[in-house]
């Protein structure tokens, strides 16, 4: 098994990005189009992307607001066993870095993990901006 590793500085302290990894109405600002969440350990998750019309499901593991969230990740077109995320908020200067970890099967799982997080972090972080101004 692989792990990808992708660290972002956000504008915010960590307890507002943790936010916007559990509130479905933030997290609609930078991720998904949809979201459905039980965001107690054990509870699940439905995310609908309307773009490429697919969906993300999983299951919280761990919840540790403003520090910690792990969450089973799963695509319904995908015949891929779910893998695990862990994101880490940390404080920092201007703001807190979220760490995110992300289980991969493969060479081409841990590109596609690697890139996606690359691109909604970024996309993060100028929503947390955008909210700011």
């Amino acid at each position: 098994m692989q792990t990808v590793h992708i660290e972002r500085e956000v504008p915010t302290n960590p307890m507002v990005a943790y936010g916007y990894f559990t509130v479905p109405d933030l997290l609609t600002t930078w991720w998904p189009t949809e979201v459905g969440a039980e965001v107690v350990v054990g509870g699940e998750y439905r995310m609908f992307f309307e773009d490429h019309g697919v969906t993300l499901r999983g299951q919280y593991r761990r919840i540790d607001p403003g520090r910690q969230l792990a969450f089973t990740w799963k695509w319904d077109h995908e015949d891929l066993p779910p893998r695990l995320v862990d994101v880490i908020f940390t404080p920092a200067q201007r703001g807190c870095v979220v760490s995110v970890t992300h289980d991969a099967g493969s060479d081409e799982e841990a590109s596609d993990y690697t890139n996606g997080w690359i691109h909604f972090l970024g996309r993060l972080k100028r929503a947390i901006e955008q909210a700011s101004a």
